[in-house]
Formats: C-alpha cells, sequence, structure tokens
C-alpha cells in the first residue's frame, strides 16, 4: 500500500512538472468595431428612485461623472415601478432602483 502511495505521489509530482504551453495572445482589438466616442450620448437619461435623488448622492456624484466624461446626465426621480417601466421601454439610459424581486 505504501508504495501505492508513493507511486501516486511521483505521478503528480511529475504531472506538474511537465511544461505548458503559453498563453494564446488575445486577439487584437478591431478598432473599427469598437464605438467611436463622437458616437457616444451627449447627455444620458438616468432613471431612478425619488428616494435616491432626495438624498442627495445625485448631486455629490454627477457632477464629477460629466467633469470625467463629458456627458451631462439628465435624471427623472420617480417611482421604482415608474423607473422599471421607462427602462423596459427603451427610455432611460441608466437605472438605479431598489427592486429586489427584479
Amino acid at each position: 500500500m505504501r508504495k501505492l502511495v508513493i507511486l501516486f505521489m511521483a505521478s503528480l509530482w511529475l504531472a506538474g512538472c511537465v511544461l505548458q504551453p503559453p498563453p494564446a495572445e488575445p486577439d487584437a482589438v478591431d478598432e473599427s468595431s469598437a464605438p467611436a466616442a463622437e458616437n457616444a450620448p451627449a447627455t444620458l437619461i438616468l432613471a431612478t428612485t425619488t428616494s435616491t435623488q432626495d438624498s442627495g448622492l445625485l448631486d455629490y456624484l454627477l457632477p464629477d461623472f460629466t467633469a470625467q466624461t463629458g456627458v451631462d446626465v439628465s435624471v427623472v426621480a420617480v417611482g421604482t415601478g415608474q423607473a422599471l417601466k421607462l427602462g423596459e421601454d427603451g427610455n432611460a439610459d441608466v437605472l438605479l432602483v431598489h427592486a429586489c424581486a427584479r
């Protein structure tokens, strides 16, 4: 039994010593398929809840976001259900809601 365990351990050790081929290099990014910065929306529509708007969080975050990206954010503060509906209908670019069930 002891010889079998030693043989098994030796085979595991040898298997770990086998050289692995280097990982394949990722394909070069085709810049023609990447969205151009000029195609980015000038205004982003953010549908959120009134509680998020009233908390002051967006007033704190959005000026920095706009300064870093150059994208203005139009906030639509409504109830959770209405915000989700705006997203489902494609009338908002981003949703910030607290709907655990969805």
